[in-house]
């Protein structure tokens, strides 16, 4: 016995499906996590704190706002990309850290996180997105600079909208949850 399905039997489970959408538990964004900063032509851009902001690549319209707007350094956290050309005539000091996504390992996060601290003024750190990398950056800086729990940085980085990519790179979860706190901060006191 074959049956098909009737208008009203459809219209009723895809009601049913859509309010279980619709109801499902909202949660508003936390006030200490990052704050989006509009008025730039980059997307992903977030102010962390008054020294700290991240965001995906700029490209060479991007850079001078950047400097406008007041930052002063750029960390670059990609392995195949420097930002010479697209940071053109402006003074920002640049710097960049080659991290492989999936093999960023604990002496890297030591390494950004000293030259985060080193840079005097505003300093924006981004990889290509802005996600993966630069919010595992962002989380150790949040657990060793303004001594957040891990489970409050990778709340963070996972669900403050960055775009981190949870299914690719489980490895950034696993270097946060490992990270030896006490022996980066030694690392960064010598």
């Amino acid at each position: 016995m074959c049956r098909t399905i009737t208008a009203p039997i459809l219209y009723s489970v895809l009601l049913l499906i859509l309010s279980s959408i619709t109801h499902a538990d909202g949660r508003l964004r936390p006030k200490m996590w990052a704050t989006p900063v509009i008025g730039t032509e980059l997307n992903n851009i977030y102010r962390v704190d008054e020294h700290l902001y991240r965001s995906e690549q700029p490209d060479d319209e991007a850079f001078p706002q950047l400097a406008a707007f007041g930052i002063k350094a750029i960390l670059n956290l990609r392995e195949f990309h420097t930002d010479e050309d697209e940071a053109g005539k402006t003074e920002l000091k640049l710097h960049q850290l080659k991290l492989r996504t999936g093999k960023v390992t604990e002496n890297q996060l030591i390494e950004a996180l000293r030259v985060i601290k080193n840079s005097k003024n505003p300093i924006l750190v981004h990889c290509w997105h802005g996600s993966d990398r630069t919010g595992t950056v962002v989380a150790a800086y949040r657990i060793i600079e303004q001594n957040w729990s891990k489970e409050q940085a990778l709340d963070e980085m996972i669900n403050g909208g960055y775009g981190y990519h949870a299914s690719i790179f489980p490895n950034l979860v696993e270097l946060i949850n490992g990270l030896d706190v006490k022996r980066v901060r030694a690392a960064l006191t010598n």
